[in-house]
């Protein structure tokens, strides 16, 4: 006796006739006759009493069909269970990333993602650039978001995402703070406050390719601190701090964000996707296609 055997006693029982099982399982009806009867031959018993009304469980029958279906469903269950997760609808993924979930884009991302495949456990991993590129080379990460062009990852797969603008955080009392926004020659001779951590070298390498000329003299001092540590330090009137747009939703810190420009209009900051070439995970397409409407 296999599975085809059960569904088509089940299918008997709910139906009350072998020709409504029939249709319903678009078969003939001589073969759910044949299967019922190879069924109860193997097992020594009846579990349908046949009259030209249709047919009608026995007592043994209707003790039958209760395990029977529940073995049908089950199977069927495992069955959807296995194309979701071979569909990318079900399963687990690794996003890593090293600036603070605080970036709106990428948290709307993540909601979103989540609202829409409620049976995907999403498991977001906050470590510097390094170990990320080292966590998706090992596959213990499935895709990071980082501050780079895709061309900076390319070993990896990678797509362009959403973009930020890069603002400057200045203590409330900086003269520059009245400003509703600053140009890159206004900060010349400033002291930039660069966080040790990502992504602090990333807007570093932006500071000295707009402030390169050897009049500008950028100071640059690198702390190992939080960005919410850089910015109180900002407050004390260390130094100023550049930072992503993200950031301006941080309140109480004593400081102002200004956006900053340059000839061409406000400076932005671009946020790739990286990912394996070979990483055969299928939620892994699925997420992809949930951030890419935000490039």
């Amino acid at each position: 006796m296999d599975l085809r055997h059960l569904r088509y006693i089940v299918a008997c029982a709910r139906n009350g006739s072998f020709s409504a099982a029939a249709y319903e399982l678009n078969v003939r009806q001589p073969i759910v006759s044949r299967r019922i009867r190879e069924a109860e031959d193997e097992l020594g018993v009846l579990l349908f009493d046949r009259s030209t009304a249709g047919a009608r469980l026995t007592s043994i029958g209707e003790e039958f069909v209760i395990g029977a279906r529940r073995i049908v469903e089950d199977i069927e269950r495992l069955a959807e269970h296995a194309k979701a997760s071979g569909t990318g609808r079900r399963g687990r993924i690794v996003v890593g990333f090293y600036n603070s979930l605080s970036n709106g884009a990428f948290r709307a991302a993540l909601r979103d993602f989540r609202e829409r495949y409620r049976d995907v456990e999403v498991v977001p991993f906050e470590i510097p650039f390094v170990d990320l590129t080292a966590g998706l080379l090992s596959g213990t990460i499935d895709v990071a978001i980082v501050l780079c062009e895709a061309s900076a990852c390319e070993v990896f797969r990678t797509i362009m995402l959403w973009s930020e603008y890069l603002v400057v955080a200045l203590p409330i009392e900086h003269p520059l703070a009245d400003k509703p926004v600053i140009y890159w020659p206004e900060l010349k001779g400033e002291r930039f406050l660069i966080s040790h951590h990502d992504p602090g070298p990333d807007i570093q390498n932006i500071l000295l390719r707009n402030l390169a000329a050897p009049s500008d003299h950028p100071h640059i001092a690198t702390r190992l601190l939080s960005r919410e540590s850089i910015l109180s330090e900002v407050a004390a009137g260390q130094g100023i701090a550049l930072q992503c747009e993200s950031a301006t939703g941080l309140s109480g810190l004593g400081v102002v964000f200004r956006p900053v420009h340059n000839g061409n209009g406000a400076t932005r900051l671009g946020y790739s996707a990286c990912w394996k070439p070979d990483n055969s995970n299928p939620v892994l397409s699925q997420f992809l296609d949930v951030l890419k409407p935000r490039f």
